[in-house]
């Protein structure tokens, strides 16, 4: 076989391997259709975010669990979902840059260490390093909109990226707004601006709903547990 009858081949090859890799990794029943739910929803967040704040640069928060799994490990594929509905929602004109937060060095030296409520959405909010986050921040100062997939840390109060003169905001999706304390302080983080946007599933449809501060008012009184109270 000539030089160019192998190169052709072993195209053949790598594109006949990355389609099966791609259909493995597409799951079905009701795995496939929490995916397809989490890509909607951060697609409808992203373009909310397109909205508010057009043409700003966006900073996502991942799993750092996720950042050495396989391909098909659910963690990976969730957070895959997420970002693949975040870019579809914000447009191919906005720019993303996904990094990981510091997990909580005494919960790496001792898991058991980590106190975490059973009915939260977002575990992560209590194993992440909240320094971490100002870090992040820091380094990609270009990043006007900060996405978490994971949730806000606790401790979000104390972060100096939270603070009334960082101009950044944060988008969340299913987050647990209780680590912000008692409801008042989430109404105030939207009315403030702090909170941009808040992607949650509406307890009446399950369909995705955008909580901002225009509706977070009557989503506090009807629905609270959507925002995780």
């Amino acid at each position: 076989m000539s030089a160019k009858g192998k190169i052709v081949v072993a195209s053949g090859l790598a594109v006949i391997a990355v389609a099966a890799i791609a259909f493995l990794a597409r799951p079905s029943g009701p795995k496939g259709a929490a995916l397809a739910a989490r890509e909607d929803a951060m697609e409808l967040l992203g373009a909310r975010i397109a909205k508010l704040c057009p043409d700003c640069q966006v900073l996502v928060l991942s799993n750092p669990f996720a950042k050495k799994s396989g391909v098909l490990d659910a963690k990976n594929q969730f957070e895959r979902a997420g970002i693949r509905g975040l870019r579809k929602g914000l447009g191919k004109q906005t720019a993303v840059t996904v990094v990981f937060p510091e997990i909580r060095a005494e919960y790496v030296a001792n898991p058991r260490s980590a106190v975490i409520p059973s009915d939260s959405r977002t575990p992560l909010s209590f194993l992440m390093q909240p320094a971490s986050v100002d870090q992040l921040a820091e380094a990609h100062p270009e990043c006007r909109v900060i996405v978490s997939l994971i949730g806000l840390p606790v401790g979000t109060d104390r972060l100096k990226v939270w603070g009334e003169k960082d101009p950044r905001c944060f988008a969340l999706l299913l987050p647990d707004l209780r680590v912000l304390g008692p409801r008042a302080n989430t109404m105030e983080a939207f009315q403030r601006g702090k909170l941009l946007a808040v992607a949650v599933e509406d307890s009446h449809s399950s369909a995705p709903l955008i909580v901002t501060k225009d509706n977070v008012a009557e989503v506090l009184i009807r629905q609270p547990r959507a925002l995780g109270f």
